[in-house]
């Protein structure tokens, strides 16, 4: 466990080490991220098309993924709701210049195009390509590495982190309520509890939980992890607006580890620069809990 927890969180540490201004090298770092990450998902949709007996699998695939993403996503608004009534804090101004959903779901859709690719290949390559060993895991080290570039040079400072009560205890409901949707998930579907616990670990960073569950119990639950934290994605596309006036922590809870990324657009334009600090709080404990989750419970004996 602890070999597996010092690849995911050295790279991360290394990168975050690194502070610069130069909008070229961070243009540049966020096209290597990308790049990466569509080489991680054709490298698991080679390794699932590779899969003996695969056609009998896809649809065990689709439903458990399926199960995971309601089971975690109705607990996690159950919680979220729950505070933001406890504690209500609604916003003073409703924006509504929300960017196209066509654009984003655009973007959901090519991460699901490179599995698919990956699939074709490795389901015409069984017998004759054989991935190198490991290859996954070089790729994700250095895709670590490099979003941990992207969190120092994001402009978020450990004050921000810090002292944000609120972005804080957003994070830890949102980690223990997937936690409890990822238990209920495997009792549904008669799976050890700890492949719930640790399939439910990715809060939607899809990159990472897909590449260490692979590892840990092959193609077929990597992809209901990929699956799984890729549909909270494109789900918070569509809340994120609906809940953001009156229940700002839901609203930014539902991201996930992408309230950093991809759907800090969605809450900026609709919530506006008072839900920022928030977002940011939130996402820095939502990015740093993964790998440590994700490696403990995946390194359990089932």
């Amino acid at each position: 466990m602890l070999e597996g927890l010092l690849i995911v969180l050295i790279p991360m540490l290394l990168g975050y080490l690194i502070k610069t201004h130069h909008y070229g090298f961070l243009t540049a770092i966020n096209k290597i991220v990308m790049a990466l990450l569509y080489t991680i998902l054709f490298v698991m949709g080679v390794s699932l098309g590779q899969l003996e007996d695969v056609a009998t699998k896809l649809p065990v695939i689709g439903l458990s993924a399926l199960t995971f993403s309601i089971c975690i996503i109705s607990c996690n608004i159950i919680g979220l709701v729950t505070f933001d009534k406890l504690n209500p804090a609604p916003l003073k101004h409703l924006h509504q210049n929300i960017p196209p959903r066509w654009k984003l779901l655009l973007d959901s859709a090519k991460l699901c195009s490179m599995v698919l690719i990956g699939f074709v290949v490795g389901l015409f390559s069984k017998d004759s390509v054989n991935l190198p060993f490991g290859i996954s895991t070089y790729v994700l080290i250095a895709l670590i590495f490099f979003v941990g570039i992207q969190l120092r040079n994001n402009g978020i400072s450990l004050r921000e982190v810090l002292f944000n009560k609120r972005g804080i205890y957003t994070g830890l409901i949102m980690i223990i309520t997937s936690l409890i949707g990822g238990i209920i998930s495997a009792l549904l579907l008669k799976l050890p509890i700890t492949q719930g616990l640790a399939i439910s670990s990715g809060l939607g960073w899809y990159s990472l939980s897909s590449v260490v569950i692979n590892n840990a119990w092959g193609a077929e639950f990597g992809s209901i992890a990929f699956f799984n934290d890729l549909s909270r994605e494109i789900v918070s596309l569509f809340v994120i607006p609906f809940f953001i006036f009156h229940y700002r922590s839901t609203a930014v809870g539902l991201a996930g580890a992408t309230a950093l990324d991809c759907t800090l657009p969605i809450i900026q334009r609709s919530g506006g620069m008072e839900v920022i600090p928030l977002a940011i709080s939130f996402g820095f404990v939502t990015n740093i809990a993964p790998p440590i989750l994700l490696v403990f419970f995946s390194s359990i004996p089932l």
